[in-house]
């Protein structure tokens, strides 16, 4: 990096990376100059890829939208700029939907960019890029990285001439004035819904929609609205609200528990900032948890294919079983999209995916009363919603009841924050096998089966040595820390995404260090919620810092 450009600059933030939900930082340090270089980088790349790839050429139209994050007009600015002076033109689809803008861009082969922060607080935000063709791939991450570093240091020799684009602190020079607002695009992502599902097939259906400050809002009401729901608004406000389906907090759950004794509806809705998680509570304001959610809409649209984390609640498996083949990825849609993208390989013909937050995503087209929704492989919320709703009343029950028939796992998680990432690895790597193939292993009475990533069985007998090396593993795992603090013997290790202990009795622990934070992520499956918040607690306040003081 040119160190002029760093000594020109009164703050240099923290360089961004590509990650799940693109880029993510401090508010303070998205400047207008970090926001420019990462996105004529990501244009700059679009542009070396071929069209099947989702890449673009000179002059085309970039959708453009944003939640209402404070920081969000600003950086839309920045953004547009870095569009216009990478030779393409900005589509300004204004406050939208992360879906409906993703949705917009797909449906005109063209690229989209989402200025969002998703679920986390207020005083940060995010850009999340999409291609011509849906969201980044891991492997894609690397190189466009690349295309950003080169940016930057063309930028950065340019800092403090009388040419550059912006001064000390990082802001554009010129206010940037992006064009006006095509209000267009929100009724397109309406009518993808409205004009697949039967007219009035809501009717007579009292819902809550708890519409705080998420910018979909609007767009869902209406979807809602047209399909003949009776939808009553709680909690709309201007100031920025944050909400993680995937982490609710009690209070949360509170006000859905009370504006349905309020309302007595047949369910309540919510979503996060950007509209890509769906919160669903049903007639009593009981949470259904975005994982389940996602395998009921599974089930509904009758794929014959799903993909979903690891850390999914393990009742999904139950739910789908012999409806769907289904396939546990590691952490992230960009892992669900490439395992979809495997599925269409392999010849399924209807693939979803989801995520545990319920964003749900659609590979291929489907066939839904007589007519074609089309394919929209990146995080929606609206969608399930609909989906298990309309289950629920053509079933002529209540999704109360479809709850109670589910079956009875819990699932729990939370995270040791401040803990060293090296730490974490060698905890986990302790337990991980050397062979970096190996995906899973399983004890039985009289042998061992390995699993590979591909699918390949192996089998070590009773007395070999990998046996006695991992028995021995397993024995020290479950005297020392499993079974004095109340956990449980070991059936199997899965390594998909860190560290998975299923438990003879069916309860699993599962181990992640962060790839973003010193933190070390616990997620457990139980057969009760206390149960499960019990062993979140035992697993993170007890037996990871024995771990940790035994690694010395």
């Amino acid at each position: 990096m040119d160190k002029i450009g760093i000594s020109f600059l009164n703050h240099v933030p923290p360089i961004l990376r590509f990650g799940t939900s693109g880029l993510r930082g401090q508010a303070a340090d998205l400047t207008d100059l970090e926001c420019y270089i990462n996105m004529c980088g990501f244009l700059e790349y679009l542009k070396n890829i071929s069209p099947e790839d989702g890449g673009i050429k000179e002059g085309e139209k970039i959708y453009l939208a944003g939640d209402f994050r404070p920081s969000t007009p600003r950086i839309m600015k920045a953004i547009g700029r870095a569009i216009k002076d990478s030779g393409c033109q900005v589509k300004n689809c204004g406050n939208v939907p992360s879906p409906a803008v993703a949705y917009c861009g797909m449906r005109n082969h063209c690229a989209s960019i989402m200025v969002t922060g998703s679920h986390i607080p207020e005083d940060r935000n995010g850009i999340k890029p999409n291609k011509a063709n849906g969201e980044i791939l891991k492997s894609e991450e690397s190189p466009m990285f690349q295309r950003v570093t080169q940016v930057r240091e063309r930028i950065y020799a340019t800092l403090g001439l009388p040419s550059c684009l912006f001064n000390e602190s990082g802001t554009l020079v010129e206010d940037f004035s992006l064009p006006e607002v095509d209000k267009d695009q929100a009724e397109i992502y309406i009518k993808r819904y409205t004009d697949i599902f039967p007219a009035n097939c809501l009717a007579g259906k009292k819902i809550v929609i708890y519409e705080h400050s998420s910018v979909g809002r609007d767009e869902v009401k209406e979807i809602f609205k047209r399909l003949g729901a009776e939808m009553i608004i709680e909690g709309r406000t201007d100031k920025f609200v944050s909400i993680d389906t995937e982490a609710l907090k009690e209070e949360d759950l509170a006000l859905m528990k009370g504006w349905a004794e309020k309302h007595h509806p047949f369910a309540l809705i919510s979503f996060d900032g950007d509209c890509d998680r769906p919160w669903v509570s049903n007639e009593n304001g009981e949470f259904l948890p975005g994982d389940l959610l996602g395998a009921l809409a599974i089930e509904y649209l009758k794929s014959d294919f799903g993909a979903v984390p690891i850390t999914c609640n393990d009742a999904v498996d139950k739910i789908l079983e012999s409806k769907a083949k289904l396939v546990k990825t590691r952490i992230g849609s960009p892992y669900v999209i490439q395992a979809m993208m495997d599925a269409a390989q392999a010849g399924f013909k209807k693939i979803s995916g989801w995520e545990v937050n319920g964003g749900f995503l659609t590979y291929s087209d489907f066939e839904m009363y007589g007519k074609k929704l089309t394919a929209l492989p990146t995080r929606d919320a609206a969608f399930p919603m609909l989906c298990v709703l309309l289950s629920a009343i053509e079933k002529n029950t209540t999704l109360g009841k479809i709850m109670d028939g589910l079956p009875k796992r819990y699932t729990d998680s939370n995270k040791i924050t401040n803990f060293p990432n090296d730490v974490a690895a060698k905890i986990i790597k302790k337990y991980s096998p050397e062979d970096s193939k190996i995906n899973k292993i399983e004890f039985h009475p009289e042998e061992i089966l390995i699993i590979d990533k591909d699918g390949t069985v192996k089998t070590e007998k009773k007395d070999s040595s990998f046996w006695n090396e991992w028995l021995e593993k397993k024995k020290t795992l479950e005297g020392k820390y499993l079974i004095p603090n109340g956990i449980g013997q070991v059936k199997s290790f899965n390594y998909t995404d860190g560290l998975r202990i299923l438990m003879e009795n069916n309860e699993v622990v599962h181990l992640r260090e962060s790839s973003n934070a010193p933190e070390l992520r616990c997620y457990v499956n139980a057969d009760s919620k206390n149960r499960a918040q019990e062993l979140v607690q035992v697993v993170l306040a007890k037996m990871i810092e024995e771990m940790k003081v035994d690694l010395g």
